[in-house]
C-alpha cells in the first residue's frame, strides 16, 4: 500500500463519496475507486459497504479511518512544524460580505490548530480598496479581477420569525407581507438587496424598521417579534432559547452562489494553507445541508 491509496481511502470515509475525493485530487472517480479497491485486496477485507449509489464505512473501514486520522493529523502537525509555512507570519487579510458567522467560524478553528497565525477580518459591504485583500468571500460575480474564484456553495434566502408567531400557520405571497416590519443586516448587503428587488417586482417597497450589522443584535430582533428578519439559515441560528423559523413565501424563493476570492499574488505559505482549509473543511462538513 502506498500513502495516495491511504489518502484516497481516508478522504472518501469522510466524504462518504468517490466523487468528491477524486475532484479534490483531480483525477477521474475510477482511479480513486482502483485505487481503493486495491487496497482492500492488499488487506483481504473490505472497507466500505457498496451500493449503486453510496459507500458506508463497515466495522473494519471504520477502524482503519479512526487509525488513519490519528496518523494524518501527526503528519500535518510534522509539516507544520519543519516547513517554511511554519514561520511564516503574514497577516491573512479577509474581505468578508457574505456568510460571516461561518467564516468566523472556521478563522476559530484554524487558529486552534494553527495558533501563530494571524487573521485581519473586515465586513464591509462597501469596500472598494481590494488590493490589500488575500481573500474575498462574496456572492458570485465579475468583480474581482485578478483574483482566482472557487464556490463555496448556494445559500438559500428565507424570511425569518419566531416559532411561536402566528404568521407560522399560514403561506403567503410577498405583496401579502407588505405592510409588515422587517429587519435586514443592511440594506446595501447581499440579503438586503436580494430582498428588496423582490419586493420590487411584487409591486411594493419593503417596509424597513432597522438596519444593523451585528449579528447577536439581528437575531434578537427577530426573536423580539418586532420585525421579521431577512437572512439565510445559517444566519438564523438559534437566538437565546428562541428558535427562529423560515416563513412560506410562495414568491420568495432565493438562492445565491457564494464564492472564495482569492488572490494568486499571495496565495503561497499560511494563506494558501488556510484557503486549502476553508475549502475542505466547509465542502467536508456539508455546512450548508440544504444546498450542498
Amino acid at each position: 500500500m502506498d500513502l495516495l491509496q491511504l489518502r484516497y481511502f481516508y478522504d472518501s470515509a469522510n466524504y462518504l463519496s468517490i466523487s468528491r475525493t477524486a475532484d479534490k485530487y483531480g483525477v477521474p472517480s475510477t482511479s480513486v475507486s482502483a485505487s481503493i479497491r486495491r487496497l482492500e485486496g492488499e488487506l483481504g477485507c473490505k472497507l466500505f459497504d457498496r451500493t449503486p449509489n453510496r459507500i458506508v464505512l463497515n466495522d473494519k473501514g471504520k477502524i482503519m479511518h479512526d487509525s488513519l486520522k490519528l496518523i494524518f493529523d501527526e503528519m500535518d502537525r510534522m509539516v507544520q512544524a519543519v516547513s517554511c509555512t511554519a514561520d511564516d507570519n503574514k497577516e491573512i487579510k479577509i474581505l468578508v460580505k457574505a456568510i460571516r458567522a461561518l467564516i468566523t467560524d472556521q478563522v476559530i478553528r484554524y487558529k486552534k490548530k494553527y495558533t501563530h497565525t494571524r487573521f485581519k477580518l473586515v465586513a464591509d459591504f462597501d469596500e472598494t480598496d481590494l488590493g490589500g485583500y488575500d481573500i474575498i468571500i462574496d456572492t458570485k460575480s465579475d468583480q474581482y479581477p485578478g483574483y482566482d474564484s472557487l464556490e463555496l456553495g448556494k445559500q438559500r434566502i428565507f424570511c425569518y420569525v419566531p416559532a411561536d408567531s402566528d404568521l407560522c400557520a399560514h403561506k403567503y405571497h410577498l405583496k401579502q407581507l407588505a405592510q409588515m416590519p422587517f429587519v435586514l443586516m443592511s440594506q446595501q448587503g447581499n440579503h438586503g438587496k436580494i430582498f428588496t428587488a423582490a419586493c420590487k417586482t411584487a409591486g411594493f417597497s419593503p417596509n424597513v424598521v432597522a438596519q444593523v450589522n451585528d449579528s447577536a443584535c439581528f437575531r434578537k430582533m427577530i426573536s423580539s417579534g418586532i420585525a421579521i428578519g431577512v437572512t439565510s439559515k445559517y444566519g438564523a441560528a438559534v437566538e437565546g432559547n428562541t428558535t427562529l423559523v423560515p416563513l412560506n413565501i410562495t414568491d420568495f424563493k432565493h438562492e445565491q452562489p457564494i464564492c472564495m476570492y482569492y488572490n494568486q499574488e499571495s496565495n503561497h505559505g499560511n494563506t494558501a494553507r488556510f484557503v486549502s482549509f476553508l475549502r475542505e473543511n466547509i465542502k467536508k462538513e456539508g455546512i450548508y445541508s440544504d444546498f450542498l
